[in-house]
């Protein structure tokens, strides 16, 4: 426990799911947390959540695809906590209804993909890597997920940003070591946060596919945001100090090879 005591965390995405979950695992280990997200209402209930389990945060709107949001947002949090020692990098979405593939999205469909999961992760990196090296070092976790590297259908544009997300997180590894930067990745497979469940709900037969799914998974079950969280947790911190450039993969062993549907 508090193994980030005197630390100052941000966390993107944070209103819900992985990054709720991130959000208050660092905080119980002592971090003061800047709660992320275009989602006010469930961005303040992060916060109240932090708060009543005895913790420290606040909450701020930005939307982290606009570079001055997101400025704007790296130097409150600077100015109200003197440092920024921890990023996660967690915001990111996809088509509920799927049908990404570039014959069916629109120029407009793209570039939103690309710049929410994408381009994002560079604004924010951008905005508060200066900070963080003021700060005397830090570590930033990017969510990359399974896409990254495994193909799906109807996911290019979203496949596509995270697999930029994922050498992006190598590239920053290299760029900012000298300057006690550690930057890593945490790739996610199925995990039951509220955007997921929304997707799955949507399908014809939601029942039936969950049960597909879950037995391409060899250990059987979904993941819940706090099997990712502790993940994130353990990179932003001091026992993972000799790892940097590296993604871990969290998802029951699905990429680990192929399960058949029967």
């Amino acid at each position: 426990m508090n193994r980030f005591s005197g630390k100052v965390a941000i966390v993107t995405g944070s209103s819900s799911g992985i990054g709720r979950a991130s959000a208050t695992m660092l905080a119980r280990e002592g971090a003061k947390v800047a709660v992320v997200d275009v989602n006010s209402t469930g961005g303040e209930a992060t916060v109240k959540t932090i708060k009543d389990a005895g913790g420290e945060a606040m909450f701020v709107r930005a939307d982290i695809t606009n570079p001055e949001d997101v400025k704007q947002m790296a130097a409150q949090v600077s100015q109200k906590y003197g440092q920024i020692n921890v990023l996660h990098n967690n915001a990111g979405g996809w088509k509920r209804e799927f049908h990404d593939t570039v014959t069916e999205d629109t120029e407009n469909d793209w570039r939103k993909l690309v710049d929410l999961n994408l381009t994002s992760v560079y604004f924010v990196s951008s905005a508060v890597i200066p900070h963080m090296i003021k700060s005397g070092g830090g570590s930033i976790v990017n969510t990359v997920t399974i896409n990254a590297f495994m193909g799906q259908r109807d996911t290019a544009a979203y496949s596509a940003a995270k697999a930029g997300v994922y050498q992006l997180t190598r590239a920053m590894a290299l760029d900012y070591a000298e300057y006690k930067i550690r930057v890593n990745g945490v790739a996610p497979g199925e995990v039951v946060t509220p955007q997921w469940t929304a997707t799955f709900n949507s399908l014809p037969d939601p029942e039936k596919s969950k049960e597909l799914l879950l037995k391409k998974i060899p250990l059987g079950r979904l993941a819940e945001p706090e099997d990712i969280g502790e993940v994130v947790v353990w990179l932003a911190s001091n026992d993972s100090r000799y790892i940097t450039g590296q993604v871990i993969v969290v998802d029951g062993g699905l990429t680990a090879g192929y399960y058949n549907y029967v």
